[in-house]
């Protein structure tokens, strides 16, 4: 997506589609998850529950992408079915308010909001926190509001796919020098520099808000086991790279995957091109998800 405004990333975003849906066959969903669509206060959910629930299966929270402006629970309704089938978890889905109308924090608030719904609907010890790249910002930024609230030990996990994790603004002097993805990938990926200014304007965040660039937050050392996806050709590059750092060094367990050469959420288009580099992601992913499940 290469638009400077919100209605030029929507055109770019339909247009895509257009020619994903002309040149390669999308799989019909599989039927065998059953879902149902639950409205919050501000928020709604969509809860996928895998063929081999017996009531007592691990729950994940899912924030869905698209630089919280677009993307919704339809656009990643395959993806949450694929992680509760293969996993055998209990996914909830998020849909949560989108920029510009609605500027941070709101889409965290509402969130938070799901999380904390979940925890009590299903009576639950802790969730695991999903989610790719604003969703994965989200997802992080929910887990750190949790601790700030004295419940930290209700987030079991973090699964960040090709997170963002700083505002490009307020990347510390010190860190500036390794985080260069914005303009070595400016053009030539699918979540362009134009397009991300424009996503980051649209959102609005204070540039160094603990929940927004959470690469910032002081309290990381309390998280949990955390997963982060790091594609090569991608603006958000390094920002994987540096909340890896982070969290290294203050001893979070942590497991990582980078894909050189990919672009920012590959595994999404069903080409056949990108086939055995996806079956590569989601049985990395899978791992991942039963790492933090197994306590």
């Amino acid at each position: 997506m290469t638009g400077t405004t919100v209605e030029d990333l929507f055109k770019d975003s339909e247009v895509n589609m257009h020619k994903i849906i002309s040149k390669c066959e999308i799989p019909p969903p599989d039927d065998s998850v059953k879902t149902e669509d639950i409205k919050l206060k501000d928020a709604w959910v969509r809860v996928f529950t895998p063929p081999s629930a017996t009531g007592d299966e691990p729950v994940g929270m899912f924030m869905h992408g698209g630089g919280w402006i677009m993307g919704s629970v339809d656009h990643e309704d395959a993806a949450c079915r694929k992680i509760s089938k293969s996993t055998g978890m209990k996914v909830v889905s998020i849909g949560y308010r989108l920029a510009p109308k609605f500027k941070f924090p709101h889409g965290l608030n509402d969130c938070v909001e799901a999380t904390l719904w979940t925890l009590e609907h299903f009576s639950l010890s802790s969730v695991v926190l999903m989610g790719g790249s604003a969703g994965a910002n989200l997802a992080f930024g929910v887990a750190l509001k949790l601790v700030d609230s004295g419940l930290g030990d209700k987030v079991r996990g973090i699964v960040a796919l090709v997170p963002c994790t700083i505002h490009p603004d307020a990347v510390p002097e010190d860190k500036k020098e390794h985080f260069t993805s914005y303009e070595e990938n400016a053009i030539h990926t699918v979540n362009t520099s134009a397009a991300m200014k424009c996503f980051l304007d649209s959102y609005a965040p204070p540039h160094d808000d603990k929940y927004f660039s959470v690469l910032l937050h002081p309290r990381l050392k309390d998280l949990k086991k955390v997963y982060i996806v790091e594609c090569g050709t991608d603006t958000l590059r390094d920002d994987s790279r540096l909340m890896k750092e982070a969290l290294e060094e203050v001893g979070v367990p942590i497991m990582y995957d980078d894909y050189p050469g990919y672009p920012h959420y590959f595994w999404s288009y069903p080409s056949p091109v990108l086939a055995q580099a996806s079956g590569e992601f989601h049985m990395n992913m899978f791992r991942a998800i039963k790492w933090i499940n197994s306590g």
